[in-house]
């Protein structure tokens, strides 16, 4: 039953979210680079939301498309979305019935039921919780994720180039100086939220939480691998506006998955280091969660909720995904503008946590990388590629 579920749900997913369109001061004195001339797209306009993101900043400039093209689309996405929520909420209503049918049932035989028609009861019980689970991340998490993804690929290649333009103005007559955080030079010296120090206890207390709730795997054994990312962590932190000590684990996780704490507590799974391509890779992800800190976004978030709730909520999701639940089709998607593992379902809509704390996150982030020394364009690239499953 589950396998046909999986298979089911497969073969919807790739149907909606990939064949969609089958349903009804120096600079001051150098000139302002232009766009490219627009032309005529090569591909449909769906075709090119299946592209990733740095791929689609690049060609936008050179891309135009009618009112009517962009519209079609945007009732496309619409449809598609209201198809496969319903879809999947309709399967969840069915195991729920399921559920409920096969309970009574195991009530009903009562302490006189043999053995073998009682644990196929069991069995059955536990299959439909967790089809139910499945589909019920699906329909309230991946799916509306995915779609937004496909709406933001659309946004971006619609507003890109005026945006573009703009910033390239503002970079030749120097008004680039007046946007937020824009003091690269004074990094380390500006405060970005006040009361970082006020975090550490805050920070230590949830890191405690966690060990105590069994939330947090063990560390990794190799000092080697442990002094390595330390080593890595602190050229970061030493470039960035932290102004609390920086506390770095190494986990023993297969999940591509890096989060901090407040106060400075810093996490990084296994499975991110085999992932990454390089350190520069690593040092984006880290420089990504130390602006979380920094900016002070987990103390905002920890008014809302316990870190344990939290975390509960990030396995209950993580758990769908590392079981091997086809779940992990439409979380790909959901997880293609993001930040990895449970560092995601920290922040965006998961937990109906504002997405400015993310683009925050993003340009601190490639300012602290980039003021390390590290290239920063494979940060951004990063994000569109891995997809969230366990590192081999």
């Amino acid at each position: 039953m589950k396998e046909a579920f999986q298979k089911c749900t497969a073969a919807v997913l790739a149907l909606l979210l990939i064949l969609m369109p089958a349903m009804p001061s120096q600079a001051q004195s150098e000139p302002t680079p232009q766009p490219p001339q627009a032309q005529s797209p090569q591909l449909s306009l769906h075709e090119y939301l299946q592209k990733p993101y740095e791929e689609l900043f690049e060609l936008a400039p050179s891309l135009t498309f009618s009112a009517a093209e962009v519209e079609q689309e945007r009732q496309a996405l619409k449809r598609g979305e209201g198809s496969c929520h319903g879809r999947f909420k309709d399967h969840s209503k069915l195991y729920g019935k399921q559920l409920d049918g096969a309970r009574k049932e195991l009530k009903k035989g009562g302490s006189g039921l043999a053995n073998k028609p009682r644990h196929a009861l069991h069995c059955q019980i536990q299959n439909l919780e967790l089809l139910r689970s499945e589909a019920d991340v699906l329909s309230g998490q991946a799916i509306p994720n995915a779609y937004d993804n496909l709406n933001a690929k659309l946004n971006l290649l619609l507003q890109w180039p005026e945006q573009n333009r703009l910033a390239l103005a503002a970079i030749a007559d120097g008004t680039y100086d007046q946007r937020r955080w824009a003091d690269v030079k004074d990094i380390g010296f500006r405060e970005i939220a006040s009361g970082q120090e006020s975090d550490i206890k805050r920070g230590q207390d949830a890191v405690d939480e966690l060990k105590r709730t069994g939330l947090l795997p063990p560390e990794v054994e190799s000092k080697a691998v442990q002094q390595y990312v330390k080593t890595v962590a602190d050229r970061v932190a030493q470039h960035s506006d932290l102004k609390v000590p920086l506390h770095v684990v190494v986990l023993q996780s297969k999940e591509i998955n890096a989060f901090a704490l407040p106060g400075g507590y810093l996490f990084v799974e296994r499975g991110l280091l085999e992932a990454v391509d390089d350190e520069a890779q690593l040092a984006g992800v880290i420089a990504h969660e130390l602006a979380h800190v920094t900016a002070r976004h987990g103390a905002k978030l920890m008014k809302r909720a316990t870190i344990a709730g939290i975390f509960f909520q990030a396995a209950q999701i993580a758990a769908v995904v590392l079981t091997g639940g086809v779940a992990g089709i439409g979380l790909y998607y959901a997880l293609q503008y993001g930040y990895y593992g449970l560092g995601l379902v920290l922040n965006l809509k998961l937990l109906g946590i504002s997405r400015d704390y993310e683009l925050e996150a993003d340009q601190l982030g490639i300012q602290y990388a980039w003021n390390a020394g590290y290239d920063t364009t494979g940060s951004f690239a990063s994000s569109t590629r891995w997809p969230p499953k366990k590192a081999t």
